[in-house]
């Protein structure tokens, strides 16, 4: 996973550079969205994998997916990928990608998950207390619901994740009694 993320980066930073020079970062991120989609299809994965298929083909096949932006740079990017064998790295560029637009924009996206929906109190509070840790950012919250959380929250913002959770505290104080 590192690998393709190590990969990734510098893919996404140089569409995001020519995205961002082209105001055109909300079209890109969409486009890369919908080539990670693409990708996520075991037809689409076995296409690519096929040692018959020619790299002309498999460029053919990838410039196929219907996207707002430029068709010559957007045929360059996946020729790109084709010929660099990285076409597999695509869900971690599109990752990247959106990452460097909400810092960009000074957004932050944090999921909360939790077994049940929050309510609004606890919408307020989990923003509340993400605004004093990132004062100078927009906060997205998205909320997803786990019922494998016997109870609490989880929740993950980049590299950050606070496991609030009734499992994250029942293993903290595992850890702490063997020790």
């Amino acid at each position: 996973m590192a690998d393709l993320i190590t990969i990734a980066r510098p893919y996404a930073d140089a569409i995001f550079s020519v995205a961002k020079a082209n105001h055109q970062e909300t079209v890109w991120a969409e486009a890369l969205s919908a080539l990670s989609a693409w990708l996520a299809d075991p037809q689409a994965r076995a296409f690519l994998q096929d040692p018959e298929r020619s790299e002309e083909d498999k460029v053919q096949f990838l410039s196929s997916i219907p996207v707002e932006v430029d068709a010559q740079a957007w045929r360059r990017f996946i020729t790109l990928l084709v010929e660099n064998d990285r076409w597999s790295a695509a869900a971690e560029i599109a990752a990247h990608f959106r990452a460097a637009l909400l810092a960009d924009q000074r957004r932050i996206e944090v999921v909360a998950r939790s077994a049940i929906p929050l309510t609004d109190d606890q919408k307020t509070a989990v923003r509340a207390a993400l605004r004093r840790r990132y004062p100078d950012r927009e906060i997205e919250l998205r909320e997803e619901v786990d019922e494998d959380i016997l109870g609490g929250l989880i929740l993950q913002a980049g590299d950050l994740s606070i496991d609030a959770s009734v499992r994250g505290q029942l293993e903290q104080l595992t850890q702490t009694l063997r020790n």
